[in-house]
């Protein structure tokens, strides 16, 4: 079985992914199954005939989950290949075959990062370095 490979063109806006993450599809011996990665958490999904079969929280660029269905063994692998233009690619294996791979990103046709986009990535950013600091602050040296 030769892998199906997709590329998502349309183009999805950065805050409606990072809020409702990036979602990936996969038919393989009669299994629907579905992968999850959330732009906000970190948080990995994957669900087999929806039922959640495996989730972790990874802030890698590449990333993997393995389980196994009706002695098949599965792995997907998440992989973020431009986190300037939020494009992440999803893989699924089979007996370490791989059956499908599917790109989506934040920015498709985008190659170069506006400057509204950067503003709000630095201003996230900014928000929650303050936040985490003042928790680390406060939980060593007290308030």
């Amino acid at each position: 079985m030769s892998p199906s490979k997709s590329i998502d063109s349309k183009s999805v806006s950065m805050m409606n992914a990072l809020r409702q993450g990036f979602w990936f599809y996969c038919h393989h011996n009669g299994h629907h199954i579905a992968a999850h990665a959330s732009g906000v958490s970190g948080r990995e999904t994957i669900y087999v005939d929806d039922t959640k079969v495996s989730t972790k929280v990874s802030w890698r660029f590449l990333s993997s989950q393995e389980f196994s269905i009706d002695g098949v063994q599965y792995r997907v692998e998440f992989h973020v290949t431009s986190i300037w233009q939020g494009r992440i690619v999803c893989r699924f294996y089979a007996d370490d075959v791989l059956i499908e791979e599917t790109e989506n990103a934040m920015a498709v046709g985008s190659s170069k990062l506006s400057w509204k986009t950067f503003v709000i990535f630095f201003l996230a950013g900014a928000v929650f370095g303050y936040v985490f600091a003042k928790a680390i602050i406060e939980l060593f040296i007290g308030a």
